[in-house]
């Protein structure tokens, strides 16, 4: 649920929470919640960070159950998103710690192949190689014909006059990308790149595993090109689960 979520392996971090009630329907992204306190319709969407707008389109049902609520929250609140405080969080300080310095000959070698063909890429130079690994998804995904279902829902929910809301901090989701270090990070990367072919087939096929619906093998097929490490699935899934699932009306998020 965000634009300015850069990294593949947040795509579908609002789908663990349905960890609990996946076993009873194995397809489905869209849920409606009932419970003790609950008087209001109230709903549970899992969504994909980025999705090719001529494969696929948001589904007139999650449009309808958006417009009959009166609050609609995300990961963040993309209205109170500081851009200087993000781009913080983008660029390691250590040089020895640069992808030119990580990457093995052919990872690097492909790489800046790529980014003689990726005008945004060419355009960062050698800051290219500052970005953090995992921040770099952003501009190997990018075929200009990508956006975020989560953006899209939070315009919607703007359009309707809905209250809008994050369910956590930048720091607290930058914190647990920080778990894994940047040495873990290029590792990840390399094998990522081992099988990328085009930003195109990528979000074809991150497109394609997502309409699926197969919650109980989403994650698997999302992350095969570049599996989590143990730690980093538990601080970026499990940990921030628990603090977005915990009450947030009265908060400043």
């Amino acid at each position: 649920m965000k634009k300015h979520q850069p990294f593949l392996f947040s795509l579908i971090v609002v789908l663990c929470l349905f960890n609990g009630i996946a076993k009873a329907q194995q397809k489905g992204l869209l849920w409606q919640i009932t419970g003790k306190g609950i008087t209001q319709p109230t709903y549970l969407f899992g969504t994909i960070h980025l999705f090719d707008t001529t494969l696929y389109k948001l589904p007139e049902a999650v449009m309808s159950k958006l417009r009959q609520t009166k609050q609609a929250y995300f990961e963040l609140d993309f209205g109170k998103i500081n851009a200087a405080e993000m781009m913080s969080y983008v660029f390691v300080k250590d040089s020895t710690q640069q992808l030119n310095k990580l990457l093995d000959t052919a990872a690097l070698t492909k790489l800046n192949q790529i980014a003689k063909t990726t005008p945004a890429m060419q355009a960062m130079g050698n800051m290219l190689y500052k970005l953090k690994p995992i921040f770099l998804t952003t501009f190997l995904l990018n075929n200009g014909k990508a956006v975020t279902i989560d953006a899209e829902m939070y315009k919607r929910a703007k359009e309707l006059k809905d209250s809008v809301g994050g369910l956590e901090t930048v720091a607290e989701q930058m914190q647990a990308i920080d778990v894994l270090t940047i040495p873990q990070q290029a590792q990840m990367m390399q094998e990522f790149l081992k099988t990328y072919t085009s930003a195109d087939d990528m979000i074809k096929k991150l497109t394609n595993i997502y309409v699926k619906q197969d919650i109980d093998h989403m994650l698997d097929k999302m992350n095969n090109d570049m599996p989590m490490d143990a730690s980093f699935n538990e601080a970026l899934l499990i940990k921030r689960n628990v603090i977005m699932a915990k009450p947030h009306g009265k908060t400043n998020r």
